[in-house]
């Protein structure tokens, strides 16, 4: 005979025990989706405080150089009238357009050195079998730190003797020697993160070392390329203290940014201010639509090398 079964008590639920009831969950849930939703409302205020913040200054810009008279000029009232486009127009009708080409001609020179010497370099220093490749890499940062200033009476002089001054090279030379640090710097870590078994199979396959840095790791290497020209391109652009010193007055060299410190009013007593900003916008939207539409570029080109794996 099979004995009976006694039933046994079920043990009494502690009250430090959490409760698994249907209602308990989705308590909890709801709690989580608010959490959630609380902290997507604050990033999305502070993206917004960020945006307003740095987008408030070349709104600024762009409301003082439509401004006309004195005292629309003088009034901090940013939406205070009238408006118009005559400052645009002085602007232009003082030659900013050769201003500009300058520009364009120095920046396109000193960029194109910079990326063909610092790929070179770039390349040697990460992939070449040298000794002391992190002084040299050292060295050549080391350089970059020496502030323009400090070295503009000696290079004045110098440039004044082989006749230097007020020309082209005169311009992009110095700005090479100021941006090329940081050009090698760059496609260093960016050709370190290519992975050499690449260069190994070239080299195999019967390529000579030149070709293997032209057709394989070149063309891997375009968005560190890319990133370093663009930042070398914008400091060409926007540099002053150089341009200023070696090529202040001559049209036929002159470039934009050194022009906009040389405006003056129409009378002696009238502030420039117009016109400033005017010229001013006239150089900073072809860089920020640059960057904008090449901002993918150069963020892979900056964070390339930065995580191996």
């Amino acid at each position: 005979m099979s004995e009976p079964v006694t039933p046994t008590a079920e043990a009494p639920q502690r009250d430090d025990q959490p409760s698994t009831s249907p209602g308990n969950g989705g308590s909890a849930g709801a709690v989580s989706g608010a959490d959630s939703t609380g902290s997507r409302i604050a990033k999305t205020v502070m993206l917004l405080i960020i945006f307003v913040w740095c987008l408030f200054p070349f709104v600024w810009l762009i409301s003082t150089s439509l401004k006309q008279g004195n005292e629309a000029l003088g009034d901090p009232n940013m939406f205070q009238g009238p408006f118009g486009i005559d400052n645009y127009r002085i602007v232009f009708g003082e030659g900013f357009l050769y201003n500009l080409r300058n520009t364009l001609v120095v920046a396109t020179f000193t960029t194109i050195i910079c990326v063909l010497i610092g790929a070179f370099a770039g390349y040697a220093l990460a992939r070449l079998p040298l000794k002391r490749k992190a002084l040299w890499l050292s060295g050549v940062l080391a350089a970059s730190l020496f502030p323009p200033v400090a070295l503009i009476p000696a290079l004045y002089e110098v440039w004044r003797a082989l006749g230097l001054l007020n020309t082209y090279p005169g311009l992009y030379i110095p700005y090479v020697s100021f941006t090329l640090p940081l050009t090698i710097f760059i496609l260093v870590t960016f050709f370190s993160s290519i992975p050499p078994e690449l260069a190994e199979a070239a080299k195999v396959d019967g390529a000579t070392p030149f070709q293997t840095f032209f057709r394989v790791v070149l063309p891997l290497a375009a968005p560190g390329v890319f990133a370093a020209a663009i930042i070398v391109f914008i400091f060409a652009t926007n540099e002053f203290l150089i341009a200023s010193t070696f090529a202040p007055r001559d049209l036929s060299v002159q470039t934009a940014t050194t022009a906009v410190a040389f405006f003056t009013g129409a009378t002696e007593f009238e502030r420039p201010i117009g016109t400033i900003t005017a010229a001013c916008v006239v150089i900073s939207v072809p860089l920020i639509i640059m960057t904008l539409i090449f901002q993918r570029r150069i963020v892979a080109g900056l964070t390339a090398g930065g995580v191996k794996g």
